[in-house]
């Protein structure tokens, strides 16, 4: 049986206004914001926060219940973070090809939200220079991939003040889907990353070039790291040595004791943690309730 119009006439009425209650809230947050804008910038404190988002999220769909999917409430919220960091200050995005122009150009309006400015590189090394010289806030890279060809390794090595401070998409409802996982990138921002509680760290370094991967994941479970990932690649700088990254475990800080027994070990050179984001969210089903 339909419902009657009256039924239909009441809920619609109910629907506007939780509409304006949210406009209210909205316009609220956006003062809110505003003032903590103010004050970062006397401090001089960074308005972009990747792990903070992270709990954020984390702690919205925990608690999510209902019809409204999590795919759903993740992309307002991204909305919603990314007007918020415009409010507290200018947010521009730079990004390169990955697996064509289109894919990193989803991500980074995906993760950084639509009306953000972006700004197209012709490679991952000119994105790196760009966030090196402060010319764009954030910029989106290529994974590092396991025989990966030289590239913004090599680049990022040489600008200490440029680390890895989040991976996209955080919240990969494709992988959730179809099964399969989807084009990723990693976001390089000046600034050292801030722990989110669930967290990967990238730690990069140049050994001689017998030493194998397998070597290099041995010695790092002997000294206590969880390597989850490696990639390797040759050293422009030295034709007999090969630049290693290893994805580890947690968040790792650049003094850990443990990192400095990883050089001396493997008898590594260049030895320098990129950074740390938060382990990109796996749901159950893009759809599904909690």
């Amino acid at each position: 049986m339909s419902p009657a119009p009256d039924d239909l006439a009441a809920l619609r009425r109910e629907i506007d206004s939780i509409d304006e209650q949210l406009h209210d809230l909205l316009m609220r947050r956006g003062e809110v914001v505003s003032e903590i804008g103010r004050r970062k910038a006397v401090d001089g404190q960074v308005t972009f926060r990747p792990a903070r988002e992270a709990q954020l999220l984390h702690r919205l769909l925990a608690r999510h219940r209902g019809d409204l999917s999590h795919t759903s409430v993740v992309r307002l919220w991204r909305e919603i973070i990314a007007a918020s960091i415009r409010i507290q200050g200018q947010l521009t995005v730079g990004y390169c090809p990955i697996e064509g122009h289109g894919s990193a150009l989803r991500l980074a309006n995906g993760h950084f939200g639509l009306d953000t400015p972006t700004q197209r590189f012709e490679s991952a090394s000119y994105v790196v220079s760009a966030v090196h010289r402060g010319e764009v806030s954030v910029g989106l890279v290529p994974l590092p991939e396991a025989a990966d060809a030289p590239g913004w390794w090599g680049d990022i090595r040489d600008a200490s003040d440029v680390y890895v401070v989040a991976r996209l998409p955080w919240f990969d409802d494709a992988a959730a889907t179809s099964g399969g996982a989807s084009v990723g990138a990693l976001v390089l921002a000046r600034g050292v990353p801030e722990e989110s509680g669930d967290d990967r760290s990238l730690l990069m370094f140049t050994c001689p070039m017998p030493v194998s991967r397998a070597r290099v994941g041995e010695v790092c479970s002997d000294t206590g790291l969880a390597v989850a990932v490696q990639a390797v690649t040759d050293d422009l700088h030295a034709d007999d040595a090969r630049i290693h990254i290893v994805e580890l475990d947690g968040f790792i800080d650049a003094d850990d004791d443990r990192i400095q027994a990883v050089a001396v070990t493997l008898e590594a050179s260049n030895v320098r943690l990129l950074g740390a984001f938060a382990r990109p969210y796996a749901p159950a089903g893009a759809t599904g309730d909690k």
